[in-house]
């Protein structure tokens, strides 16, 4: 496991928005988010990154979650738990809803310093990520491409997955990407050292 004194402290669930302009926007604390599919493994790293093991609930049932939930740490910033997408179990009009809802509030957040994208390292990267990516920028807003379960690649595919990571940030110079296990903790401290920059 990472070592504790790389995790943050003092982390606790602070409120729950649907309406992403009534999510409070306070000049003193700066606000990280964290996006990606209903099985890209979000509620994990946060807790990973808190050394907590059910500061965030992972759901049975991916797709459950309709709601913006922010975390407040260290009395410091905010962890911003954005609607999982893509996997729900229901219509499409319910997963455009959940993407949409992650782009009205990378538009309206003023105090969003850096979005984290999951992506499951054994996907190609959807179009729908690369668009958050692209509005990411527009915004002004450092996206960070996290490609998760690392640890389940062979060799192989981690070869072809770097290269690609290559190909994608030729087209991206600016794009950070961190190759994440939480299940042996490769990558955490790269974010962890990410989100102290700032």
């Amino acid at each position: 496991m990472i070592n504790s004194k790389f995790q943050f402290q003092n982390v606790i669930f602070h409120s729950a928005y649907v309406d992403t302009k009534k999510i409070p926007q306070i000049e003193s604390i700066p606000q990280f988010a964290f996006c990606g599919r209903s099985n890209s493994g979000k509620s994990s790293l946060i807790n990973a990154l808190c050394g907590r093991k059910k500061l965030v609930k992972v759901s049975s049932t991916p797709g459950k979650t309709k709601e913006i939930n922010l975390f407040l740490a260290e009395d410091h910033f905010f962890f911003v738990d954005l609607p999982g997408f893509g996997f729900a179990k229901g219509s499409h009009q319910l997963r455009d809803s959940m993407i949409e809802r992650v782009n009205s509030y990378l538009n309206h957040s003023k105090m969003l310093k850096t979005i984290f994208l999951l992506c499951d390292s054994a996907r190609e990267l959807p179009l729908e990520e690369e668009n958050i990516i692209q509005t990411a920028f527009k915004k002004n807003i450092q996206p960070v491409l996290i490609r998760t379960k690392f640890d389940k690649l062979n060799q192989k595919e981690i070869h072809t997955l770097k290269k690609k990571s290559n190909e994608f940030q030729k087209i991206y110079p600016n794009l950070k990407i961190v190759f994440l296990s939480v299940k042996n903790s490769t990558g955490l401290k790269d974010i962890i050292e990410i989100i102290r920059e700032k």
